[in-house]
């Protein structure tokens, strides 16, 4: 009679398990192989490329990644140069990874690489379908692929980056967030046209700093679930102060711009195309400009705004100027630092949003100058709706009579419970003890 001989008994099904030197299970390597590559995406890029020397079952595990976040800063090897170990290893991850998509790619440059080595990196995530792309390198002759535009899956892009932009129409789809530094954005219908529309149906926040657009006075943008808009210009240009920005849809839009202290009617033509826009954050430079330019349309009612900030200062005769193009305003945020005294009644006209929509007044830097608290109880003199002023302190020293009666006059209206001088102050002890006579 023959033996039967059984082939692969129970304890052959058993899972393997790895014991390593200190006596400890190793349970990470029995994983399934997706889960380690999860595991090892949430990890600094720069610690999973260190996994390859824990044994050769390990060697290649790093290529299942869809994070990729490199600094050429750290280094890869310490066999060979920062720059080669960076080289060495963005090759080997877009040919030996195991991934069809990729999650996010972020490469922050200080070395310059060869420009078609950083265009064929940059064409690579894109094939696989990468949903947040940023790239930060300051050297020029990088030129971005075309097929970025149509990239669908795109939801986040940082570009901080000297190459040329040459968009169509429509472009990013899907796109989320855009933010665009030192690119030149080129207009290629031109001299048929100097106007660009674009459509982002699903954009929510768009930033520019230092950008030029290039053969464009007109942008139209069409971006119903845009929330923040950012605009930075150093450029004193004069083709900057006929260019104009127009967004359209925008509900809930806080729109923050920077620079261009000469160019007031560049300033003025931008608020003008997002008249729509719910907060709005300038600096004072800004703000004065376009008080004193004299060319082009005056300024645009915001008859949406809520919300103001001016950082850096300002002149008074401008700050009051703009908040008669501000007529809903609730909440003002001001930067004192080195804010000029001013003759409060000298001024004929009160801003309307003044006398009946504002509730709260912050202020930054306010150290109890004369000039600090002139404004405040200008403010607290008109302001019949205001209900709270923060960031207030005092300097007794150099009081007059006209500071004493701003204290006198604001404790009053927030003993009567309709003022909340600060958050930190919770009664009338604490109100007594920081600002009592």
């Amino acid at each position: 009679m023959e033996e039967s001989i059984q082939v692969g008994s129970n304890e052959d099904k058993k899972p393997r398990t790895t014991y390593v030197e200190n006596g400890g299970e190793d349970i990470i390597s029995d994983l399934p192989e997706n889960i380690i590559s999860r595991i090892l995406s949430l990890l600094p890029t720069k610690d999973v490329i260190r996994t390859c020397v824990l044994s050769k079952d390990w060697e290649y595990k790093w290529t299942g990644i869809d994070n990729i976040d490199i600094n050429d800063n750290e280094r890869f090897s310490l066999k060979t140069t920062r720059k080669t170990s960076v080289v060495n290893f963005m090759d080997r991850i877009f040919i030996l990874s195991r991934n069809s998509k990729l999650k996010r790619f972020h490469f922050m440059c200080q070395q310059k690489y060869d420009a078609r080595r950083m265009i064929t990196w940059i064409s690579a995530a894109l094939m696989r379908d990468v949903e947040d792309l940023e790239i930060v390198y300051k050297y020029e002759g990088v030129v971005i692929p075309r097929c970025i535009f149509g990239c669908v899956s795109l939801t986040n892009l940082k570009l901080q980056l000297r190459c040329t932009f040459r968009p169509v129409r429509n472009w990013f789809s899907n796109l989320k967030v855009m933010c665009l530094a030192e690119v030149d954005i080129v207009n290629e219908h031109a001299p048929d046209t100097t106007q660009l529309t674009f459509n982002f149906p699903v954009l929510e926040t768009f930033k520019l700093y230092k950008c030029n657009w290039l053969k464009v006075n007109f942008v139209q943008i069409n971006a119903p679930t845009l929330t923040k808009f950012y605009v930075e210009q150093h450029s004193d240009q004069a083709e900057v102060d006929n260019f104009q920005i127009k967004i359209s849809g925008a509900k809930f839009l806080k729109f923050e711009f920077y620079g261009i202290r000469k160019n007031g009617l560049h300033a003025r033509l931008l608020l003008k195309g997002c008249s729509d826009l719910n907060h709005l954050r300038l600096s004072g430079e800004i703000v004065e400009a376009m008080a004193k330019s004299n060319q082009g349309p005056p300024l645009p009612k915001l008859n949406m705004l809520k919300r103001l900030e001016i950082f850096t200062k300002c002149s008074n005769e401008a700050f009051l100027e703009f908040l008669h193009s501000t007529p809903s305003l609730e909440y003002i945020w001001l930067d004192m630092w080195l804010w000029n005294d001013y003759d409060y009644d000298s001024v004929e006209a009160i801003p309307s949003c003044i006398a009946s929509q504002l509730i709260e007044v912050e202020f930054n830097m306010f150290k109890g100058e004369r000039s600090h608290i002139h404004l405040a109880d200008f403010l607290l003199k008109y302001a019949v709706r205001l209900k709270k002023m923060s960031g207030l302190s005092r300097k007794r020293s150099e009081e007059r009579r006209v500071e004493k009666n701003f204290w006198a006059r604001l404790k009053k209206v927030f003993g009567d419970g309709d003022f909340e001088l600060d958050s930190s102050i919770k009664n009338m002890r604490d109100f007594e003890r920081l600002f009592g006579q």
